[in-house]
């Protein structure tokens, strides 16, 4: 059956392309593109497995040929210019998310793909569960960031500060998209950050573990491994306990790893209280062989050699519950526009787009406006308009996209 539904689809997609119409549709290359992929791939047999995925993949195909033919037919003088003109943001969002989905749609129905679709999904194994994104911070061009010097100095100014080895907990809040990320990112990264904290862990929080599985564990587990516990070694800690089912004996081997160390942990993007990680200022230690009754994470982490968190998070409430209120670091919206027009223009001539491209200076006010004061909306449109607008414009006369 689900053989047969391809089929028909494919014949369905075939069908709507070749359409006298069809060469002024958004992306008409890139659907011929996947045509022949499909081709390629339905010459031979096809497994069950991978028809149920290209049954789907056909299924958004269809959806998104039809919904570019939609916009090409109200946007697009088809006797004159045969080009989609530009004519409000949404339309350059569609564009953007449809481009995005089609290059998904490519690559999972590749020949080379099938086969392969089921092995990132392993019955057991760590290095499966997630992508490891989530445990690890990307480097940071502080050359293209905006706004947030004070910030980083004011951070590191703490981090660094003398003291006599105690902990310290550093809350970064502020309304989603504002930098929270990057600031932190940047603290990680920063050379005197390097210097003085050995090991740094990254945890994102805004994920929930792999399905069925206890995010406690989970966080327990991919700290050890960041800190180069061996797999097998974190497994068979892991399956040694019982009352607890694992997690006290994860969580004294993970404060082993940590003593005696001036440790940096970001807790990035937290967006719920959870008795499990708040209150992480407390001090004091279960007694050897209580840890089971103790199944909290600020038992984990040594308080006595210069150790710090930092908690990034919408809700100053949540940051304030982790670490407390005395230092807390909050993020405003950019107030004049400037720091969201400088991130729109590095997002959108990052692909060879000249900066006096005729469209970009009629829109600076719409733009700005539109980026409510949050950089990663100047960076999101930058990025829909870069997908959008070809180098090749500069010199055309009128605003126009060529996706």
């Amino acid at each position: 059956m689900a053989v047969a539904m391809v089929q028909f689809l494919m014949e369905k997609f075939v069908d709507a392309l070749e359409e006298e119409d069809s060469s002024v549709v958004p992306f008409h290359a890139l659907f011929q593109g996947i045509k022949e992929d499909l081709k390629v791939t339905m010459r031979s047999s096809v497994p069950l497995g991978t028809a149920d995925l290209l049954r789907d993949s056909l299924y958004d195909l269809n959806d998104i040929l039809i919904e570019c033919r939609t916009l090409s037919k109200k946007h697009t003088d088809l006797k004159q210019r045969k080009r989609v003109r530009l004519s409000s943001m949404s339309s350059l969002w569609f564009l953007y998310k449809a481009r995005k989905r089609l290059q998904a749609i490519k690559h999972s129905i590749q020949p080379r793909n099938h086969g392969a679709v089921d092995q990132n999904y392993s019955s057991g194994s760590l290095s499966g569960d997630m992508e490891f994104d989530r445990w690890t911070s990307r480097s940071v061009d502080k050359s293209k960031v905006y706004g947030l010097d004070d910030q980083l100095n004011a951070i590191e100014r703490m981090l660094l500060e003398e003291d006599s080895g105690g902990f310290k907990g550093i809350g970064v809040v502020g309304m989603g998209g504002v930098g929270k990320t990057v600031l932190a990112q940047m603290v990680f990264n920063s050379p005197p950050v390097r210097r003085r904290f050995f090991p740094r862990l990254w945890v994102c929080m805004s994920q929930t573990a792999k399905r069925g599985r206890d995010v406690r564990r989970e966080m327990l587990e991919r700290m050890l491994m960041a800190l180069g516990v061996e797999e097998e070694a974190i497994t068979s800690i892991s399956e040694a306990g019982a009352g607890s089912g694992g997690l006290a004996e994860l969580m004294f081997a993970l404060h082993l790893q940590l003593m005696n160390k001036r440790y940096l942990i970001v807790f990035d993007d937290v967006w719920n209280i959870d008795e499990w990680y708040q209150g992480l200022m407390s001090s004091g230690l279960p007694d050897e062989g209580e840890w089971a009754g103790h199944l909290r994470l600020d038992r984990v982490l040594p308080k006595d050699c210069g150790g710090s968190v930092i908690v990034t998070s919408r809700l100053e409430e949540v940051a304030v519950k982790m670490v407390g209120k005395e230092n807390m670091c909050r993020i405003e919206p950019d107030k004049d526009g400037e720091c969201c027009w400088n991130i729109f223009m590095d997002s959108v001539t990052k692909g060879g787009l000249a900066g006096d491209h005729p469209t970009l200076g009629s829109m600076k006010t719409e733009i700005v406006d539109r980026c409510g004061g949050l950089p990663l909306a100047a960076k999101t449109i930058g990025e829909i308009l870069r997908g959008s607008l070809s180098p090749a414009e500069n010199s055309e006369p009128e605003n126009e996209l060529h996706p």
